[in-house]
């Protein structure tokens, strides 16, 4: 039995549920998108048309029974918050909190799959730095990233690329700006590129000119992870990882979200960490000139905190 299976079985215990292979957290269920409904009740079941089937045999690892072709779904079924309405021709309700449940954390399977792609984000990310030029569009540099994180292997992102110029990226949802990099600037980086549906999301800012005020904010920046990797491990409640997170200043948004996909911890809040937990630490400074943001994603091991891309 894979951790997929593992999963799935651990969801059924909690409910009934449909996945579909658009979900976003389908492939931590199953192996393949060559299906049109993954019905997770005593038995668990794959249904595909049957021009999938060879697509099916080849891909799915998992010991499903699969049926080629339309379930009849009867009773109340649990879905995904992120599944499509025209999907949902059976009674159904939000699976929010069983995933909250059976998605906590990664199993150690997925944890390699995940240490292994942000190494190859972060070669990535390294590539795309030494390309970027004064007098470059924002939008160019924005499809070179894209271009080194699909040849890293991602295929597929949470939100679109984001390189955002000066003032522009101090705006609550910043999009990647119109102008060109030019000198006296903050330009902020913002990224979730997916593999396999483990999604990392980062952010880095670049000055193209030395400022002592922007160079202390990140230097505080740098600071504080260098504290939490200390002093942040499983055991560690998610307000003290917060309260820690904050000494940067504070900021009007959560310091500590939910990465890779899984669905804790999230600070400030009540919940604790425990080992193989991951998350994106979110610590902000806004300067007029623009948002000094580095969002580093961590795994927590068993007596500290390993930093990914």
């Amino acid at each position: 039995m894979n951790f997929r299976e593992i999963r799935a079985r651990l969801i059924r215990s909690y409910g009934n549920f449909v996945f579909f292979p658009e979900d976003p957290e389908a492939s931590k269920v199953v192996s393949t998108k060559a299906f049109t409904h993954l019905v997770i009740e005593d038995d668990i079941t794959l249904y595909a048309p049957k021009a999938m089937e060879e697509q099916v045999e080849r891909e799915l690892e998992e010991n499903y029974d699969v049926v080629y072709g339309e379930p009849e779904l009867g009773g109340v079924y649990n879905v995904s918050p992120g599944a499509r309405a025209y999907r949902l021709n059976f009674r159904y309700r939000d699976g929010s909190e069983i995933l909250a449940k059976a998605l906590r954390k990664p199993f150690e399977e997925e944890v390699e799959i995940i240490r292994n792609f942000s190494h190859d984000v972060a070669d990535a990310l390294h590539r795309a730095l030494s390309e970027l030029k004064l007098g470059m569009s924002a939008e160019e540099f924005r499809r070179i990233l894209d271009c080194e994180f699909a040849r890293a292997g991602a295929d597929g992102f949470s939100f679109p690329t984001i390189v955002a110029l000066g003032e522009e990226s101090r705006f609550p949802y910043p999009r990647t700006s119109r102008g060109r990099i030019g000198e006296g600037m903050i330009v902020y980086l913002d990224a979730a590129p997916s593999f396999r549906g483990y999604p990392l999301n980062f952010s880095r800012v670049i000055f193209t000119e030395e400022r002592r005020d922007w160079i202390e904010a990140l230097e505080r920046i740098n600071a504080m992870y260098s504290r939490l990797g200390t002093r942040i491990m499983a055991g560690v409640r998610c307000n003290e990882a917060d309260s820690l997170i904050r000494e940067v200043g504070d900021f009007p948004h959560y310091s500590m979200v939910p990465s890779g996909g899984f669905y804790q911890p999230l600070a400030p809040g009540e919940c604790v960490l425990e080992e193989n937990m991951l998350a994106t630490v979110v610590p902000s400074i806004y300067l007029k000139e623009g948002v000094i943001r580095v969002k580093r994603n961590v795994f927590v091991a068993k007596s500290r905190l390993e930093f990914l891309v």
